[in-house]
């Protein structure tokens, strides 16, 4: 009958629903991120764009030659790009996704290119290793086949010969298997506030995985504080309420106080009302409490219960919870062996009486998860045939 704080935890039905609902919705989420489909998100961002000449001021000694040609005198200027190749997807580009037909690049729209592509960066020293770049017809420029894990990059740096009126244009070209369409845009434009489902599923599968499972058991966490608290001060409140019963109980006038009793008491706080209720069902008759512990006595010199002893189990089971309360009224006093038969304590049993009226007059009884006693099964443990001596 001793109370178990996760028992009491774990039986309280809100406790039950708000478990089982998260466990539902845990599986549950994590099924979809596992099912969720990964995508390759290949995109160019125009870091740069900058202007090398600028002719707004008429300096008619000036001459800027590239390349034998007077730039000039032709309305030319040259423009720096800065252009970062990144894989935004949670799915790794590999040299398979690549289409040989339509190698995968970029093409100049409106200007030329005039020297080797230069890169300036790479996430990795593979990319470093292992990227080419190579000019088709001074307007387009395509990349080797290497492999983009997610969240990999590449920077490359082109310089573009354009008539001064025209500002050129990037434009992606290629295949890349999984996504239609490589996006080109600035820079400034990846920082844009995402919506909320964007910022809600940012990352990879993996990192949603780890971030729902981190939610998960961070919401349980908090709902178990949550529970555990409340468990507490209602099991502070149960026994600031049984402290009050006892003292309003022993001021009563119709009963008179002696130490003994204490035993009864201590067992109210302990396992509540319904446990003095019982006892007093058990000691209303010697003769009904001597016939119920000579059949718990000879169930424990059975045939069948010697088989378990003998046996790798250690426990003998009934479906009643008598023989433990017999157990604990012999250890308070209530109950104790006179030769071959069990006697009631009547100074006792008086209290248990008194006691039973009082606490059914404060409503007691009327509680059915924490004031009343459910009747269990009872273990008949190694060592317990007598549970006087």
């Amino acid at each position: 009958m001793e109370n178990n704080f996760f028992k009491s935890l774990f039986d309280s039905f809100l406790s039950r629903t708000v478990i089982t609902l998260l466990g539902i919705a845990g599986t549950i989420i994590t099924i979809y991120a596992f099912l969720q489909e990964q995508k390759v998100d290949l995109t160019y961002e125009i870091i740069a764009n900058t202007n090398v000449l600028d002719f707004n001021a008429d300096l008619s000694k000036l001459e800027v030659t590239y390349d034998s040609t007077n730039l000039k005198q032709t309305k030319q200027n040259l423009r720096i790009f800065t252009i970062k190749i990144v894989n935004h997807g949670d799915k790794d580009i590999l040299k398979e996704y690549y289409d040989f037909n339509e190698p995968l690049g970029m093409q100049i729209k409106g200007g030329r290119i005039i020297e080797t592509p230069e890169l300036i960066n790479a996430s990795s020293d593979y990319l470093k290793r292992n990227l080419k770049t190579k000019i088709v017809a001074n307007e387009k420029i395509n990349f080797s086949q290497v492999i983009l894990e997610s969240n990999e990059y590449f920077i490359i740096k082109i310089l573009v010969l354009h008539k001064k009126d025209i500002i050129p244009k990037i434009i992606s070209a290629g295949k890349i298997a999984g996504q239609k369409d490589i996006i080109v845009m600035n820079a400034i434009d990846v920082k844009k506030d995402n919506n909320f489902l964007e910022q809600t599923f940012y990352g990879t599968a993996w990192t949603q995985v780890v971030r729902l499972i981190a939610y998960f058991f961070g919401l349980v966490f908090i709902i178990a504080f949550i529970i555990i608290i409340s468990t507490s001060i209602d099991g502070f409140r149960r026994r600031q309420k049984k402290a009050k019963i006892i003292s309003n109980f022993k001021d009563l006038k119709s009963y008179e106080y002696t130490r003994m009793d204490d035993a009864i008491f201590d067992r109210y706080k302990k396992d509540g009302p319904g446990a003095i209720k019982q006892m007093q069902k058990l000691i209303n008759s010697e003769k009904e409490l001597n016939e119920m512990y000579t059949k718990l006595s000879e169930g424990l010199r059975s045939k069948e219960f010697r088989r378990f002893r003998n046996s790798k189990g250690i426990s003998y089971r009934y479906r009643s919870s008598d023989w433990s309360v017999i157990k604990e009224m012999t250890s308070d006093g209530v109950i104790f062996k006179d030769q071959n038969s069990l006697k009631v304590n009547l100074a006792m049993k008086d209290t248990i009486e008194k006691f039973v009226v009082f606490l059914e007059q404060n409503g007691e009884f009327k509680e059915n998860n924490n004031g009343s006693y459910t009747e269990t099964t009872a273990y008949f443990e190694m060592g317990d045939e007598d549970p006087t001596e």
